[in-house]
């Protein structure tokens, strides 16, 4: 009966401190500073994050060595976004740090996920990423931005790899960019509404 005991006893204690898998469609949820352990990953993703918080809302993976890695979101008050994780030259993840002065959600959620850049021209706000049929040819973009702080999107034409920044501006832009060929997912950061278009 004690050995039964102890069995039980160390299954729960192995239940709580193993990290969580981030399976698809996955969403934590927490209020003020946490860290987020999940299972190491190389496997480049979506997080789409939410915060209802007044102040900083900042958030980085953390790689398999305990360090801090690519910092995913670093806003102030309230937050709706969805972002790339393990994007080019990371160790992989381990986990997520995050502060906040509020309440947050994180959904890890699949590349298939991202939204889809179908037609000609799409419009958002704030962090987005986009996912299109791969670019053949001579393309452009032309972009409209009209947020106060950094407007920033790049083009990749092979996941898991660099990717080429398009636009890197601050406040009110409009400009045009050549599309990279191959060209199948694109990431946008801004704090404002934004319109790409592609040509």
């Amino acid at each position: 009966m004690f050995r039964r005991m102890l069995a039980v006893l160390a299954l729960t204690t192995a239940a709580l401190t193993t990290p969580a898998t981030a399976h698809a469609d996955t969403t934590y949820r927490g209020d003020g500073d946490d860290v987020i352990r999940i299972h190491a990953t190389k496997k480049p993703g979506l997080i789409r994050f939410t915060h209802d918080g007044d102040s900083n809302f900042i958030v980085h993976t953390v790689d398999p060595h305990g360090k801090a890695g690519e910092y995913l979101v670093n806003e102030i008050g309230p937050y709706k976004g969805t972002v790339l994780y393990n994007d080019y030259g990371t160790r992989g993840t381990i986990g997520l740090e995050i502060k906040a002065d509020g309440a947050w959600t994180a959904t890890f959620l699949p590349l298939t996920k991202a939204r889809c850049w179908c037609s000609a021209t799409i419009r958002g706000t704030g962090d987005q990423v986009l996912k299109l049929s791969p670019t053949r040819g001579l393309h452009t973009v032309r972009a409209a931005h009209g947020g106060e702080s950094n407007f920033i999107v790049h083009a990749y034409p092979r996941i898991g790899y660099y990717g080429d920044l398009l636009f890197n501006e601050i406040g009110r832009y409009k400009g045009k960019a050549l599309l990279p060929v191959g060209t199948r997912l694109v990431t946008v950061h801004a704090d404002g509404a934004w319109t790409l278009t592609r040509n």
